[in-house]
C-alpha cells in the first residue's frame, strides 16, 4: 500500500519539482518502488529531471481523458529502475480531478511511494486531501513566500489534511544574518506547521532547476535529500545544519 505525499506551494518557481525529483530519487535508490506523477498541465519539467524526456508519447492528461491506458503513459526513469514517472501534459489545460483520485487509488498497491507535483491552484491543492498522508510545502524563506506557504497550509488543514510540513528552500545564511529573510523560527511561527526540511542556496540545486543536471552523489544536496527520503520513511533523522 503506497504512502501518498503531495508537494505544494503557494506559487510557482519555488522548487516543488525539484523535490519531487529528489526526493522521489533518494526512496528510489534505497529500494523503494516509486512514482511521481506532475500534477501541472502546462508546466512540465520533471521528464527532464528524472531523465525521461521523449521517453513516452501519453501523459496525465490522455490518461484522464480516456486516450491511453495507466501503463501507456508510465515511463521509467534512467536514474533507477524503481522510479518511475507520469508527466505533465505541455499544454495548460484543466484536468478532470475526480478521475486523478480514482487512478492514483488503483495505482496505490503497485508502488510503496506516490509522490505528487501539484500546481498552485486553489482546485489543485484541494485535490487528493483525503488520501494524502503526507502534504510537504515548499517554500522560499522571504516574507512573501512565508505568507503564501501560510495560505497553502492553512486550506490544507480547513479541508481536513494531514501532515502538513514546511521545506524551506533556498535559504541563505548571510541574508538571514543581515535581516534580509527572518529567521527560520520566525518564519516557521508564521506559518504555523512543523519543519521538514531545510535546502540551502546550493549551485547543484540550481543546475537541476535550470539544466535538469542531477546533482553528483556524496554531496551536501544528495545527503539533504536523503534525510527527507528517509523522513517519509518514518525515520527519526535529524535536520541537516546549514
Amino acid at each position: 500500500m503506497s504512502i501518498i505525499t503531495r508537494v505544494l506551494s503557494g506559487k510557482d518557481g519555488v522548487g516543488k519539482s525539484t523535490v519531487t525529483a529528489l526526493i522521489g530519487e533518494q526512496l528510489a535508490l534505497s529500494g523503494k518502488k516509486v512514482l511521481l506523477i506532475e500534477f501541472e498541465n502546462g508546466l512540465r519539467s520533471l521528464d527532464m529531471f528524472v531523465g525521461a524526456t521523449q521517453t513516452k508519447i501519453y501523459d496525465l492528461d490522455d490518461i484522464l481523458n480516456g486516450r491511453c491506458e495507466i501503463e501507456d503513459a508510465i515511463a521509467n526513469s534512467s536514474l533507477s529502475r524503481n522510479l518511475d514517472v507520469i508527466f505533465a501534459a505541455n499544454a495548460r489545460k484543466d484536468l478532470p480531478k475526480d478521475q486523478f483520485e480514482t487512478m492514483v487509488l488503483s495505482l496505490m498497491d503497485t508502488y510503496d511511494h506516490i509522490i505528487v507535483d501539484t500546481d498552485c491552484s486553489g482546485d489543485s491543492i484541494d485535490c487528493l486531501t483525503s488520501i494524502t498522508m503526507n502534504n510537504l510545502v515548499v517554500a522560499t524563506p522571504d516574507v512573501p513566500g512565508i505568507r503564501d506557504a501560510r495560505y497553502v497550509c492553512d486550506r490544507v488543514l480547513s479541508n481536513g489534511g494531514v501532515g502538513v510540513k514546511v521545506i524551506f528552500n533556498r535559504v541563505r545564511k548571510d541574508y538571514i544574518k543581515d535581516n534580509v529573510t527572518p529567521n527560520l523560527d520566525a518564519a516557521l511561527d508564521l506559518i504555523g506547521v512543523p519543519l521538514f526540511g531545510v535546502i540551502p542556496e546550493l549551485g547543484d540545486v540550481m543546475n537541476c532547476t535550470s539544466r535538469g543536471i542531477l546533482p553528483k552523489s556524496k554531496t551536501m544536496t544528495r545527503k539533504i535529500f536523503k534525510a527527507l527520503a528517509m523522513r517519509l520513511e518514518g525515520e527519526n533523522v535529524p535536520l541537516t545544519v546549514i
